[in-house]
């Protein structure tokens, strides 16, 4: 499965959406903090193998340009 649709799982579980959040969907204007951002790194970096900072929500907040 491609990262960003992974992402994409991951959001939707973590943030209790109803539907796949867009591409270009402010993670915090979903409802993120960062409490809830570092479980998606841990969850990501399991199904991925990738890595994300934690400071990269801050800077990237999007799918689109948190996960390239």
């Amino acid at each position: 499965m491609e990262d960003k649709k992974i992402m994409q799982e991951i959001w939707k579980e973590t943030l209790g959406l109803d539907e796949l959040p867009g591409m270009d969907e402010s993670f915090f204007d979903l409802g993120g903090n960062s409490f809830i951002a570092n479980k998606v790194i841990l969850m990501f970096e399991e199904k991925t193998g990738r890595k994300i900072e934690i400071a990269d929500f801050f800077e990237k907040d999007t799918i689109d340009t948190l996960v390239n």
